[in-house]
């Protein structure tokens, strides 16, 4: 068996959980989830959507997203957001959702794998931020009603769990075909109207939100030709609600299929469950088995890629064109016949996110054998060969660094997502053959040896250190793509959920280094001057945190009216509200770093009495803005 569910004692840190800690966001998030589950109809979520705390939740994970320095068709990026002061930001904000009129969305195309190009839709960063606040709210709401196997573009579900799922039908419940289809363009597809009364039916009945969406969707699209279009249909790929929307789409037809038989109850059976408290619904499949003509079938979903597992191939081929109607006149969606087929997996591999699936006969039974797919063989071939191309174009050694890293980093990533293919070692073996002939090929002259040691305290890297692959240009390690182990694919554990306190525990551990009164009270009294942005007040914040509440000089627990936020290059000169630029330290401390007049600076030194390490830091600090070092008494 190649898939586990995760051990009960792994604590992890869950970045958006801390994010909605920072801003009080929690608890309301929490309560409009479990709500939804108990089938409450919302008409006044504007209220919440417009403030403040969600917009200043949505603007701190926008400027987190590495879309936020794309440019929208005003050319207006996060970086010129974030000089704002907070409560213009924040008013800005609140008064575009008054009369929200959406900016034209930027129409760039990217390459295919197959040669063909990708349309994405650029909204401008104000409507990327608008629908962030929406996404936040609209969110609880909708993952209280979403089917449990749709695995894409959701909090804490991923391909790893998709491809799991799918490993696991194939291994244990011995379904030996899939039915694949493909929608055609899907994206570009959704209709508006249809999308809209699926909005309405999950509960979401504020009037104003949803003529805000509907604008949302009718957005002005600019072509690359210059053109302005008005789109009739589709959600653009790039917009931060469309995934989203996407899901809302296709949540009808998962539970179309899983009220087939999965979802399926007997009426004559009292519900039984395990010890874990888990519903066991084998008694329910096996009475649906003898006594109905129902057909078994269990669907897996990533956004708009899905497989459908069924028994036999009577049962795949009325399943393949019972979809193709239902698709096409439920949501009207058309399907593409060249790409849609059924396959049997004992003879025939099917591909699902860049893996290749199959059933091989191994001691008397049939076992998923996983690959990592040709076109993605082909495809990260590609990318890797165009990297090294730029480690070969460096000229400093700086740059060369920094392009070795790159590459490294590239590796890392197509290691943590395609390890979960059973035979990811023989696939990789011969890309790494080639890539090392490539590399000793263009770089022999310049050095490149097997011989090195690093000494760098990046923990990613210093796993690949023990192998004899690694291969060393003036000093810098360069990772083999080849050096790879199969790992487990995991099954998303069912009880965990960030939308509540049980489901949290298990994957967050709330912060409990600063009091939440104290995190509220910061909230509720940021910085207001010409001088500080959001940026600056976000950053303070999340410092605050990290440093404990303390100073970050002295060390001692700040009283939060003593609580002032230092630029280390001054603000006057550099214009910087970056967080690497800032930190929080006691406001004589704060006078300390400043002072130039040698009787106040005697004043204060005297009152804190600052041992030799202090003193340390307190000097780089002021070697910082250009003073002079202060000297124990």
């Amino acid at each position: 068996m190649n898939t586990k569910v995760r051990k009960e004692n792994r604590k992890l840190k869950n970045q958006s959980i801390s994010y909605s800690e920072y801003y009080g966001m929690t608890e309301i998030f929490d309560e409009l989830y479990k709500r939804s589950s108990e089938g409450a109809i919302f008409h006044k979520l504007m209220d919440t959507i417009s403030s403040n705390a969600n917009i200043l939740l949505s603007y701190r994970t926008i400027k987190r997203n590495k879309g936020s320095k794309s440019e929208g068709i005003d050319g207006i990026t996060i970086r010129d957001l974030e000089k704002l002061p907070q409560e213009e930001f924040i008013r800005k904000v609140q008064k575009r959702f008054k009369r929200y009129l959406p900016r034209k969305v930027k129409r760039v195309e990217i390459p295919k794998e197959n040669g063909k190009m990708r349309p994405l839709g650029i909204p401008s960063i104000w409507d990327r931020i608008t629908q962030q606040c929406i996404l936040q709210v609209l969110e609880p709401i909708c993952e209280a009603k979403f089917y449990k196997h749709s695995y894409g573009f959701r909090p804490l579900n991923s391909a790893e769990n998709a491809i799991g799922v799918c490993m696991y039908r194939m291994n244990h419940t011995k379904m030996s075909y899939v039915v694949d289809m493909d929608i055609q363009s899907f994206f570009d597809e959704v209709n508006h109207t249809k999308l809209m009364r699926q909005i309405w039916t999950l509960g979401i009945r504020d009037k104003q939100l949803l003529v805000i969406i509907r604008k949302i969707l009718k957005a002005p699209i600019v072509m690359p030709t210059g053109e302005t279009i008005i789109p009739t249909k589709g959600t653009p790929q790039g917009g931060v609600l469309s995934p989203l929307l996407a899901n809302i789409n296709l949540n009808e037809f998962d539970w179309w299929i899983a009220n087939q038989w999965e979802e399926r109850d007997c009426k004559e059976l009292k519900p039984q469950f395990n010890k874990k408290g888990v519903r066991d619904k084998a008694n329910s499949y096996r009475k649906l088995r003898n006594k109905t003509s129902l057909k078994e079938m269990y669907i897996v979903r990533y956004c708009d890629d899905f497989k459908i597992f069924c028994r036999n191939r009577s049962t795949a081929n009325k399943i393949y064109h019972a979809i193709e109607m239902w698709l096409e006149e439920r949501l009207k969606l058309p399907i593409s016949k060249e790409k849609s087929k059924v396959t049997n997996l004992k003879k025939e591999s099917s591909e699902f996110l860049g893996f290749s699936l199959r059933l091989v006969e191994k001691s008397n039974r049939h076992v998923c054998h996983s690959h990592v797919s040709a076109k993605a063989q082909k495809r990260i071939k590609g990318s890797l060969k165009a990297q090294m191309k730029c480690i070969r174009k460096a000229e400093k050694e700086s740059t060369l660094k920094e392009e070795i890293r790159k590459y490294n980093c590239m590796v890392i990533g197509i290691h943590n997502y395609y390890n979960k293919a059973t035979h990811v070692n023989r696939d990789f073996n011969v890309i790494g053959y080639q890539m090392m002939r490539s590399f000793y090929n263009r770089f022999k002259r310049e050095g490149l040896t097997s011989r090195g040691k690093y000494d760098g305290k990046d923990k990613g890297i210093r796993k690949y250190m023990s192998s004899k692959m690694v291969r060393y240009l003036n000093g810098y390690p360069i990772l083999p793509i080849d050096y790879v182990q199969t790992k487990i694919s995991w099954l998303r554990k069912r009880n965990i959920n960030i939308y509540t306190v049980e489901g949290r525990k298990l994957i967050h551990e709330t912060q409990k280094s600063v009091e939440e009164w104290k995190i509220q009270w910061l909230r509720e009294h940021p910085i207001i001057s010409e001088r500080a942005s959001i940026e600056y007040n976000d950053n303070r914040l999340s410092l605050f945190i990290a440093q404990k509440g303390r100073c970050a000089v002295s060390g001692i627990e700040l009283v939060l009216e003593d609580v002032h936020c230092h630029h280390k290059e001054l603000w006057s000169k550099t214009k910087d509200d970056s967080y690497h630029n800032l930190i929080i330290i006691h406001k004589e401390i704060h006078y300390l770093i400043h002072a130039t007049d040698g009787n106040f600076i005697s004043i204060i030194l005297n009152r804190w009495n600052l041992n030799e390490k202090q003193l340390e830091k307190l000097n780089k600090l002021r070697k910082l803005i250009n003073n002079s070092e202060l000297k124990m008494h």
